[in-house]
């Protein structure tokens, strides 16, 4: 089995998680908070980082989807 090729390393996925967040505060920054809505179950961890890396009130809401064929 060969190793899966990085294309992005985890301190740019960081990094870049960061500006998400930072942005979001910013253009929400005068609402009572946001609601962030993942896809379960892909979306956790992602949706974990963002919402710790913001400066705003939030919510963190899943959803769960069934693939079809």
């Amino acid at each position: 089995m060969s190793q899966p090729t990085v294309l992005l390393s985890e301190q740019e996925i960081a990094h870049r998680v960061r500006e998400l967040a930072e942005q979001i505060s910013a253009d929400y920054s005068d609402k009572d908070g946001v609601v962030l809505v993942g896809v379960l179950k892909g979306s956790f961890i992602f949706l974990a980082d963002l919402a710790r890396a913001l400066s705003i009130p939030r919510t963190i809401e899943f959803i769960a989807v069934s693939s079809y064929d």
